[in-house]
């Protein structure tokens, strides 16, 4: 018998320090592992709080913009946070829900097309994951 795929949304709890929340934030726990989280966790810490500082605000602050974020990315319906050379790939959901799915190192040419067609797919198997979560 095949073990079934565990997917989980882990809500992020966010400083009070940034005010009240009104974009709650989440992170797509696949078979106990959270892509986002491990890349986050190994990131110097100025690169971390920085990271943070973003998603913090954006969990805060409504429409929150910085030219660190991209709401839409290309044709993609996804968005990504773009600090230095770090991607942390996000979608929204049901209004006030972000969901952080992935993250990847972006080295020059190393993003192409092919890899943010395959983050489209994986983003629509998480949105789909998500519904049923949020039901």
């Amino acid at each position: 018998m095949k073990n079934k795929e565990k997917i989980e949304f882990e809500k992020i709890p966010i400083d009070v320090s940034y005010g009240k929340v009104i974009n709650d934030v989440y992170v797509v726990i696949r078979n106990d592992r959270s892509k986002v989280v491990e890349a986050l966790e190994s990131l110097e810490k100025k690169d971390r709080d920085d990271i943070i500082d973003i998603i913090s605000n954006m969990a805060t602050t409504s429409n929150f913009k910085s030219p660190k974020i991209r709401n839409k990315f290309r044709k993609y319906s996804y968005g990504e946070i773009k600090p230095k050379g770090h991607r942390v790939f996000y979608f929204k959901k049901f209004g006030n829900n972000i969901i952080l799915f992935n993250y990847r190192i972006k080295k020059k040419k190393s993003l192409g097309d092919p890899v943010y067609k395959k983050l489209e797919k994986e983003k629509q198997y998480y949105e789909q994951k998500f519904a049923e979560f949020y039901k």
